[in-house]
């Protein structure tokens, strides 16, 4: 048995490929469109598990036991291949879902169009150019609009080789054109937008599986449709963007730009959420509602929620593990800082030099102590505030963000314009540690 996949358009073969299902094109059917000869796939499935037969076809008394099969169901050649296995739906259905996946009959030509004017621009008019376009009125040479349309219909005029379906001179030409695009790497879902341009919208668009059935590539029980995207989601994350969320916009602006200093081979694998374009609250409370909100919506990218190494952000933690997210999904702290072992505080004691690390670590204390350091030399305290039962914690909080922050900006500045990095920014190479084995380990 061969083990090859099969779409049509109706009777027309468009598209065929070796071995497993392809999970692009799946995402064109959902499990309500699948079809299938029960007996014969029950058969096709038995024999791919080594089982016997359900029933003696010798003995007619067998199927007293059996009054809904129909002996002759088993019989591979008794039953039509369009009726054996697989996906179907019409051509208006797979259209909106196209388009709904952005693979529209528009952004098809476009894109071909483009190529072609590209070619011209670097070689000048082919003969294809010499043509009258058809139907044209008045008439007109063959534009690089035209080659589009006039090859894709070419292509599902000319069919099947063994059809031998002559096609005209234009045609020909033309369809030599979109060799690139049917033999390349571009996604097929584009192709089909094209070619079903125009079409019946009551026209059947049919994925035929049946060899892969056959061949034992899959199971009449698999859910074709649901795994080929579970396989689309786990490429996105594979390959996608990784999406970190912050507790507010200062850390989402200053933290690509450091990333791309000390990191700049994996910087950009990392996207921060715009607070700014988007007009989104910060806190830890709205990094934990993102990871339920992104998950709930099916993000598909990894996603790492970047808690400040505070009292609030261990409780962010502790909450966060209490829920079910995606594997891909995950949470950490900035990491711990050497020099926040002892670090002057104020609080009911008054003012104290204290462990901040888990207490009061935001992103203004990862660019080096010299950043930290106050108008009169000194670094500027924190302020012990609110206490977090969960944690059974004081949270506290740098008195003069404001300033830090600034020396932060001018201290990137400097830095993007040729100051060479020196230990300080030693705290900024852990967090991008923290990120990639974040990244990793999802």
């Amino acid at each position: 048995m061969g083990s090859r996949w099969h779409l049509f358009l109706e009777d027309l073969q468009i598209f065929e490929g070796k071995w497993d299902a392809p999970a692009r094109l799946m995402t064109v059917f959902q499990e309500e469109d699948k079809y299938m000869h029960w007996g014969w796939a029950a058969m096709v499935d038995r024999g791919n598990a080594g089982l016997p037969e359900p029933f003696d076809f010798d003995d007619p008394e067998t199927y007293w036991n059996y009054p809904d099969i129909d002996p002759a169901d088993y019989l591979f050649d008794s039953v039509d291949a369009d009726q054996r296995f697989g996906y179907k739906t019409t051509v208006a259905t797979a259209t909106a879902r196209l388009d709904l996946m952005g693979f529209t009959a528009e952004r098809c030509l476009r894109e071909m169009t483009e190529f072609f004017r590209d070619l011209t621009a670097w070689d000048g008019p082919e003969n294809v150019h010499e043509h009258v376009a058809p139907g044209s009125s008045p008439a007109r040479k063959v534009t690089d609009d035209d080659i589009a349309e006039i090859g894709l219909q070419a292509y599902l005029r000319r069919g099947p080789a063994y059809l031998e379906t002559k096609l005209t001179e234009l045609e020909e030409l033309c369809l030599e054109k979109l060799e690139f695009f049917f033999d390349g790497d571009l996604d097929r879902r584009l192709l089909i937008a094209g070619l079903l341009h125009r079409q019946d919208p009551r026209a059947t668009l049919r994925l035929d599986l049946s060899d892969l059935l056959s061949g034992g590539a899959i199971k009449s029980t698999d859910q074709i449709s649901m795994q080929a995207l579970q396989d689309l989601r786990e490429e996105t994350a594979s390959t996608g963007p990784i999406i970190v969320l912050t507790e507010g916009k200062f850390d989402s602006r200053v933290l690509p730009r450091a990333l791309k200093l000390v990191r700049p081979d994996v910087a950009g694998y990392f996207k921060f959420m715009d607070f700014d374009t988007a007009r989104a609250q910060g806190g830890t409370d709205k990094v934990v509602a993102n990871l339920k909100s992104f998950a709930a919506a099916g993000v598909m990218n990894r996603v790492i929620g970047l808690l400040d190494n505070d009292t609030a952000g261990r409780e962010a933690i502790k909450q966060i593990a209490g829920i079910t997210l995606p594997n891909h999904y995950g949470a950490c702290l900035l990491p711990d800082l050497e020099y926040a072992k002892s670090y002057p505080t104020i609080g009911p004691s008054g003012e104290v030099d204290d462990n901040i690390n888990g207490r009061a670590c935001s992103l203004e204390f990862y660019f080096g102590l010299n950043s930290l350091q106050g108008p009169k030399g000194v670094p500027i305290p924190v302020q012990w505030k609110a206490y977090k039962e969960s944690v059974q914690d004081y949270q506290g909080e740098l008195t003069n963000k404001q300033y830090v922050q600034t020396r932060i900006d001018a201290l990137l500045a400097a830095a993007e314009a040729g100051d060479p990095l020196d230990e300080s920014w030693e705290p900024i190479r852990l967090i991008a540690q923290t990120l990639i084995d974040g990244a990793r380990t999802r």
